[in-house]
């Protein structure tokens, strides 16, 4: 009888530094960085009502993605909607919901396909996250 390892895929996920930080939202998103970024803010004010600012890391993952992350350790209570989720998790969860809603608006709004492999890539991330489950939920 022989066994089967199952694995698991690994995707790093690595801090823009502080020198880099002005190119990366242009370099990622040209033409629609502002956008971009205001629209994160503007999901988690809506999304979170606790929700007052803060520290936004950029991150970027080894399969190609990136995504903004509220640097906090907060959990915070998050209800959308449009689906009726409601539940409570990390700030990087939240962080990973509202970016993967901002990659899925610009993507239908413009149909650029720079934005749709970046929604594939950071959903493809946060399905290895230790709140998987929930976030997925929040997006479904």
């Amino acid at each position: 009888m022989s066994t089967a390892t199952a694995i698991t895929p690994s995707i790093t996920a690595t801090t823009v530094p502080g020198h880099l930080r002005l190119r990366t939202l242009p370099t990622r998103f040209p033409g629609l960085f502002l956008v971009f970024e205001m629209s994160v803010f503007n999901y988690m004010d809506k999304f979170v009502k606790s929700y007052n600012g803060g520290y936004w890391e950029y991150i970027e993952l080894s399969n190609g993605g990136f995504y903004m992350s509220l640097s906090s350790d907060k959990s915070f209570d998050l209800e959308v909607d449009s689906n009726g989720f409601e539940g409570s998790m990390s700030s990087d969860a939240a962080s990973l919901v509202v970016n993967l809603f901002v990659y899925c608006q610009l993507a239908n709004q413009h149909e650029l396909d720079y934005l749709i492999e970046g929604f594939h890539a950071l959903r493809e991330f946060a399905c290895l996250h230790p709140e998987a489950n929930l976030i997925l939920a929040a997006i479904d």
